[in-house]
């Protein structure tokens, strides 16, 4: 099929201001879809194209970089248009996915051929940026969350969230005040919201997404956020009478979000979500609090720079599936506080360890997604060739459940002993998938080759008639050459002409009087005979037929699958458990970790500890070892004042600490000889310079409200990082300020804290507080007046901030730094023993009385 040309053409507007009657059929029907999906981009398919209309073709053109065109009128009006080819829509979708817009699919329905005014269309899916499935859409890596965001009453708010390729279900509820802590960890793609939320909260959303990424945010009528309907709509979803079996009693904004949430995400999908079965309750205290400045001074999954290497999640990162590197994810991003479930992992990952876990790495290789399968089946998405990949892993897991099971006391572990008992696919699955998929399925539908011969009599029946032809033809040929003495002779077939005989311009005096004239080239001509023509009718007939059973077949296959949705969802979590279990267990082999210990008293003891992604990099650049550190807070000592010079490992050591807390917390093995750990509730970090412009915000403000944040929601079962507090103002000020700070941790919060500074008046503070202690990162200058770096921690103040000597390392010109010398003399000489001593921490005032309201 020619494409036609297409003439670009500028200043058109939008869809004419006209009735629906005054415009031709066609475009009405494009105006009653539009209509129904007024602010979603709509792809219209008219044959090879998918056409975009009016302002949406001028949205789409200059998104796109495609042509904005015109072809004829309708309500008396040119008909402004742009379209993207059907074959390629998986980029185009791509890119506006990533600018945040959604498209509505809309298909031709009808009958091409018997249709007798414009073909019948309807959209059969919403593609959305927290809603996608698509393969070509999706790293394997990535989630598309999509989240339902209710506020009630007194900021209190209401979450519902899923991933509409899992199976799960997730309900919380929080204050506004902690809403972006909750988005920064859980990082929806797209949050839904009631289009009655005030205007100063969506406000504040929309600053949020600065600092949070991609986040599209979707208003929906209020009127879906209803809990009585949620409530319902959550019971039909789990297929279960009461949600008394989640104790959900009382969470009326969750329900509000759920009801949202669920009715979104199957308009987007056009049909229920059958998969989703599952439903987890996140309460409060679930998990250990990691703000979103934690995650991002920690590098978890991104850098400072937001690359997605060397991070901790990174190095982790050698799981052989797609699901598993997901599952890791979220396992990092949500530690529990309870240590039941990092007692598990860890007892699983030693049984692997013990027995070598590269024969589970090796079985898990080129194993199929089947937790993103058994969610496009029950959507009725899947294409044959990823049925054809879940058909090659379901005999897989038989043979992984036997590995497992030959480890000794694995019937000890529980975590291993439930993966082991999800490993056995149903047997009905794995025959019908055998037996009704060709070995090596056609990559799309309408190609036909996709249900295996022996399947289906009819299929075969009208498939012999097709190879048949192959047959028919050469006889055909053979034939003809012998009747009309024509050597030259050929029958062929194309899509575009069917079938035809061939003949050369120099033998057309042979041609016989019952040829009939086809089609003219320039130096031959083609034919067609009744004898052609009838065989010709007969084989494009079966042809047509085929792929119509064929298309009837498949359907009916992943009918057949929907019963079985649930057990592949089962399969599918112990596939991607076992993937993480087996990974932490190679890292923590090939990194030399160790398994920590919980203990119940307060406590962060690690014994050479190191920081995991900072020692790999040392590795893999041959720079040198890592040194390692001690760590000891507990009961008496909860606070370490740690100084030295810059670049001499200060915020290194403050980061491995809480690397390994977490690392420890989810249940992985850590970077260090020996850990013991007691119980964790939030992990807090001020690391770093920034500003937010964007918002008005200087480094020093920035700097302010992020200690703010900590000094009110830190606990006494906290660990709180505090580098260079006060930096960003004068030096009385800063040191004013840093004082009070590390005061009030240690004497209200009695957090774990590790506060860095070059304040050395705060080296005072172990006097007065017995819970906290001194500690310096070691270096040494030469006589040359070299610095030389030990990143060793040892007890007490550092003596020099060896600040000068930093700065000839970083190429400050000589004669800037002999200056600076010679003030800096200067300056410690003036200094005598005699100036009084600032008491910087004596007992703070009493609080002003509240003013009555």
């Amino acid at each position: 099929m020619v494409t036609p040309a297409r003439q670009p053409v500028a200043g058109l507007g939008g869809a004419p201001d006209a009735p629906l009657e005054a415009h031709t059929p066609m475009m009405q029907q494009w105006l009653r879809i539009k209509a129904q999906h007024p602010n979603t981009l709509v792809f219209f398919r008219m044959g090879d194209f998918y056409e975009l209309f009016y302002d949406d073709a001028h949205k789409a053109a200059r998104l796109l970089d495609i042509t904005l065109t015109h072809r004829g009128q309708s309500a008396a009006a040119p008909v402004v248009m742009a379209g993207v080819p059907v074959h390629s829509v998986e980029a185009y979708l791509a890119r506006l996915i990533r600018l945040g817009e959604s498209v509505a699919i809309c298909e031709q329905v009808g009958d091409v051929a018997s249709a007798k005014g414009p073909v019948e269309r309807q959209v059969v899916r919403i593609v959305t940026p927290g809603t996608l499935t698509d393969t070509e859409l999706l790293a394997d890596k990535d989630d598309a969350r999509l989240l339902a965001l209710h506020r009630g009453t007194r900021g209190a708010c209401g979450l519902a969230w899923l991933a509409v390729t899992e199976g799960t279900l997730h309900l919380a509820e929080c204050g506004w005040d902690d809403l972006r802590s909750w988005l920064a960890r859980l990082a929806p793609q797209e949050v839904l919201l009631s289009a009655d939320l005030p205007e100063a909260l969506q406000a504040q959303l929309q600053d949020w997404r600065q600092g949070l990424g991609p986040m599209a945010l979707t208003a929906r009528p209020a009127w879906h956020f209803d809990p009585a309907l949620g409530q319902r709509r959550l019971c039909e979803q789990l297929q279960v009478a009461s949600l008394a079996g989640w104790d959900t009693q009382g969470m009326t904004h969750a329900h509000a979000a759920a009801a949202a949430l669920l009715a979104y995400a199957e308009h987007t999908q056009g049909r229920q979500l059958a998969h989703v079965r599952a439903l987890r309750v996140v309460r409060p205290h679930t998990w250990i609090d990691l703000p979103p400045t934690t995650q991002r001074n920690l590098e978890l999954t991104r850098t400072l720079r937001g690359e997605a290497a060397p991070t901790l999640l990174s190095l982790l990162d050698t799981c052989a599936t797609g699901m598993g590197s997901r599952l890791l994810r979220r396992w990092l991003l949500e530690p529990p506080r309870d240590r039941a479930p990092a007692q598990a992992r860890l007892h699983a990952i030693g049984l692997l360890r013990e027995h070598g876990p590269d024969h589970v790495r090796s079985a898990l290789r080129g194993v199929a997604d089947v937790e993103r399968l058994a969610a496009r089946i029950a959507l009725l998405q899947v294409r044959p060739r990823e049925l054809a990949g879940l058909r090659d892993t379901l005999p897989r897991c038989a043979a992984l459940a036997a590995q497992l099971q030959a480890l000794p006391a694995v019937d000890d572990c529980a975590l291993l002993r439930d993966v082991h008992r999800h490993l056995h696919p149903p047997a009905e699955v794995v025959a019908l998938l055998q037996r009704a998929l060709h070995p090596e399925p056609a990559a799309l539908l309408r190609d036909g080759g996709v249900i295996a011969d022996g399947y289906d009599p009819e299929l075969d029946e009208l498939r012999a008639i097709q190879q048949g032809a192959d047959r028919y033809l050469v006889d055909l040929e053979a034939r003809e050459r012998a009747r009309t003495g024509i050597a030259n002779l050929r029958v062929q077939y194309n899509k575009v002409h069917g079938f035809y005989i061939e003949v050369t311009q120099g033998q057309l005096d042979k041609v016989p009087a019952d040829y009939q004239r086809r089609q003219t080239l320039k130096n031959a001509e083609r034919f067609i005979t009744p004898e052609l023509k009838a065989f010709e009718d007969k084989v494009l007939s079966a042809q047509e037929r085929a792929l119509a059973r064929e298309k009837w077949l498949y359907d009916q296959l992943l009918q057949a699958l929907q019963p079985h949705i649930a057990a592949l969802a089962e399969l599918a979590r112990a596939l991607a458990t076992l993937d993480v279990l087996a990974t932490l267990a190679e890292r923590s082999l090939t990194l030399g970790w160790c398994a920590p210990e919980f203990v119940p008293e307060p406590r962060i003891d690690i014994r050479a500890g190191r920081h995991p992604v900072v020692e790999a990099r040392l590795q893999e650049t041959g720079a040198g070892p890592f040194i390692p550190n001690d760590t000891v807070l507990d009961g008496r000592t909860r606070m370490q004042i740690i100084t030295g010079p810059n670049m001499g490992g200060k915020s290194t050591y403050m980061r491995q600490v809480a690397l390994i807390v977490l690392l420890a917390s989810i249940g992985s093995y850590v970077p260090a000889d020996a850990c013991r750990l007691g119980p964790i509730d939030a992990i807090h970090t001020r690391i770093g310079a920034a500003d937010d412009l964007a918002n008005a915000q200087s480094t020093f403000m920035v700097e302010m409200t992020e200690a703010a944040q900590i000094l009110h929601h830190a606990t006494a079962q906290s660990l709180v990082l505090m580098d260079e507090i006060g930096r960003g103002t004068s030096t009385y000020d800063g040191l004013a300020l840093a004082s009070a700070i590390a005061a009030h941790l240690h004497d209200r919060v009695q957090a774990f804290t590790l506060f860095a500074t070059h304040y050395f008046e705060l080296t005072e503070l172990p006097k007065r507080c017995s819970g906290a202690v001194n500690m310096h990162v070691s270096a040494v200058e030469s006589q040359g007046r070299d610095i030389v770096f030990l990143h060793r921690l040892e007890p007490g103040p550092a003596s020099r901030s060896y600040g000068v000597q930093v700065a000839r390392l970083a190429g400050i010109p000589p004669t800037v730094v002999q200056h600076a010398r010679q003030v800096l003399t200067q300056l410690e000489q003036s200094a005598t023993a005699a100036q009084a001593q600032l008491d910087l921490f004596s007992a703070p005032p009493a609080p002003p009385p509240e003013t009555a309201r």
